[in-house]
C-alpha cells in the first residue's frame, strides 16, 4: 500500500500596493504652480504665472489639449481650490522705515533754499523774484520728474553708467534753462542768477535723491536755513545771508556732479524705452503747463493766490511715499481676497482712502499757508482747495505712471487745460479771481476724474500684482 506524502503548504503571501501615478500631465502642473499660484483668487493671475512659466498656447494644445493658455488657466484654477491661509506678514524693518523717511523729506528738502528767500525778496522786489521764483520752481518740479524716471528706467535695465550721465547732463543744462526763464521773466542779471539757482538745486536734489544722499543735500543747506532763520531777527546780516544761501546751493550741485562721476561704455541706448520716455517728458511739460497757467496771471499783483501752489509742491513726497506702498498694499489683497469682485472692491476702498489721506495732507498744509497769509479771500481759500484736489490727481498719476498710461495721463492734462482755458474765452471778457479759482477748480476735479476712469480698468486686474 502507498503512502501518499501531503504537499508542503504555500508560503504565505502580503499583496504590495504600488503608489498611484497620475498620467495626467495636467496634475503635474497643478503641482508644479501651486506653490506659487496658492493665493489665486481668479485664473488671470494664473495664466500670467503660466505665461512667466514659459507656458506658449502651443504647449497648451500640444501637451494639455486646451486651445490656449487662458483655457488652461481656467482649468488650473479650479484644480488648485481654495486660496490657502495668509501667511503671516512679515515684520517692518529698519530699511523700511529709513525708506519712508526718506520719502517723506523729499517735499521740504526741495523747500530748504526758502529760508534766505527773505533776503532775496528784500534785494529784488517782492514781485520779480516771486515770478522768477515761481516759474523756474513749476519748470524745475517737470524737468526732475522727466530725469528722475528716465534714470530709474535705465537703471532698472541694468545701465547705471547711462543713467549717470543723464543726471550729469541735466545737472549741466539746469542753469541755462534757469538763465532763460530769468530772461524771460524780468531779465535783469539778479533774476537771471535766481532763477539758474532755483532750477540748479531742484535738479541737484532730483540727483543726490537718486543716489539716496538726501543727507548731503540736508548738510550742505543747513548753514543756509540757519542765516536765513537768523536774518529774520538781525536785517543787518543781508549780505551774508545772501553768501551762504548761494554757497549751500552751490555746495548741493557739486555734491550732485560728484555723484554722477564715472563713465562706462558698451551699454545699450534706450530703444524701445524711447517712447515711454517721450510720453514721461510729454506729461512733465503739461503738468507745469497746467500749474503756471493757473498762477501767473496772479503773479504780478496777487501773489496770495499764486503761492496755493505751496501746499501742493511741499506735500509731493508724502503723496510720493503713499503711492510707492500701493502695489505692495495691493499684493497683500491678492492674498486675502476670495474672489475677483471681493478683491476690486477692497482695492478701491483702499484707493479711496489714500485719495482722503493725501489730499488731508495738502489740507492741513494750506491752513498753515491761509495762517501765514492771515487771508479771508474766498479766491485764495479756493485756490489751495483746487491744489488739494491735485494732490490726490497726483496720487492716481503715480498709479497710473507705475502702469506706465502716459498717453491717458496726456490726454486727461490737456483736457483739463482746455476746459478751463476754453470756458474762460467763451465768457469773452475778463473774469473776477473767484471766478477763475473756481474754474480752475473745476477743471482739476475734472482732471481726477479722467485719472480714475484711466486707472480702473488697469488696477483692478490682478494679474498686475503677481
Amino acid at each position: 500500500m502507498t503512502v501518499e506524502k501531503e504537499a508542503p503548504a504555500a508560503p504565505a503571501t502580503h499583496p504590495v500596493v504600488l503608489p498611484r501615478i497620475s498620467t495626467d500631465p495636467l496634475d503635474t502642473l497643478v503641482d508644479r504652480v501651486r506653490p506659487v499660484l496658492a493665493r489665486a483668487v481668479e485664473p488671470l493671475q494664473v495664466a500670467a504665472a503660466l505665461e512667466a512659466d514659459g507656458v506658449t498656447d502651443r504647449n497648451a494644445r500640444v501637451e494639455y489639449g486646451f486651445p490656449d493658455v487662458f483655457a488652461l488657466a481656467q482649468e488650473v484654477f479650479r484644480r488648485l481650490g481654495p486660496p490657502a491661509d495668509d501667511p503671516p506678514a512679515p515684520a517692518a524693518s529698519g530699511h523700511g522705515r529709513r525708506q519712508v523717511t526718506r520719502l517723506l523729506l523729499h517735499g521740504p528738502l526741495y523747500a530748504l533754499p526758502s529760508a534766505v528767500f527773505p533776503a532775496v525778496l528784500a534785494v529784488l522786489g517782492e514781485r520779480n523774484a516771486l515770478i522768477a521764483l515761481t516759474t523756474a520752481g513749476v519748470v524745475g518740479w517737470a524737468l526732475a520728474g522727466t530725469v528722475a524716471y528716465a534714470a530709474y528706467k535705465l537703471l532698472g535695465a541694468n545701465r547705471p553708467h547711462r543713467a549717470a550721465r543723464l543726471l550729469r547732463f541735466s545737472a549741466l543744462a539746469a542753469p541755462a534753462v534757469g538763465v532763460l526763464i530769468g530772461l524771460c521773466v524780468g531779465g535783469t542779471w539778479e533774476l537771471i542768477v535766481l532763477a539758474a539757482g532755483q532750477l540748479s538745486y531742484q535738479l541737484a536734489g532730483t540727483v543726490l535723491m537718486f543716489y539716496r544722499r538726501e543727507l548731503w543735500q540736508a548738510l550742505a543747506m543747513v548753514p543756509a536755513v540757519v542765516a536765513g532763520v537768523v536774518y529774520l531777527v538781525n536785517e543787518d546780516i543781508l549780505a551774508p545771508a545772501l553768501i551762504t544761501g548761494g554757497a549751500g546751493v552751490a555746495a548741493a550741485y557739486a555734491a550732485a556732479l560728484w555723484s554722477t562721476r564715472g563713465h562706462g561704455s558698451g551699454e545699450p541706448a534706450f530703444g524701445h524705452d524711447r517712447k515711454k520716455l517721450a510720453g514721461v517728458t510729454a506729461y512733465g511739460i503739461l503738468s507745469a503747463l497746467l500749474l503756471l497757467h493757473a498762477a501767473l496771471p496772479y503773479l504780478p499783483n496777487r501773489i496770495d493766490i499764486a503761492l496755493a501752489v505751496a501746499p501742493l509742491i511741499l506735500s509731493m513726497g508724502f503723496v510720493e511715499w503713499r503711492a510707492e506702498r500701493f502695489r505692495g498694499r495691493a499684493l497683500e489683497l491678492t492674498r486675502t481676497s476670495r474672489s475677483p469682485r471681493d478683491f476690486e472692491r477692497r482695492l478701491g476702498q483702499r484707493i479711496g482712502r489714500e485719495l482722503l489721506v493725501c489730499m488731508g495732507v495738502a489740507a492741513a498744509l494750506g491752513l498753515v499757508l491761509i495762517l501765514v497769509l492771515q487771508t479771508r479771500d474766498p479766491a485764495v481759500f479756493v485756490m489751495i482747495g483746487a491744489h488739494v484736489l491735485l494732490a490726490g490727481a497726483y496720487y492716481v498719476a503715480f498709479l497710473l505712471a507705475g502702469f506706465e498710461h502716459f498717453g491717458r495721463l496726456c490726454a486727461s492734462l490737456i483736457a483739463a487745460l482746455t476746459l478751463h482755458l476754453g470756458v474762460v474765452a467763451l465768457l469773452g471778457r475778463p473774469v473776477a479771481p473767484l471766478t477763475d479759482t473756481v474754474l480752475f477748480g473745476g477743471s482739476v476735479l475734472a482732471l481726477l476724474s479722467l485719472f480714475l476712469l484711466g486707472l480702473a480698468p488697469s488696477v483692478r486686474q490682478v494679474r498686475h500684482y503677481r
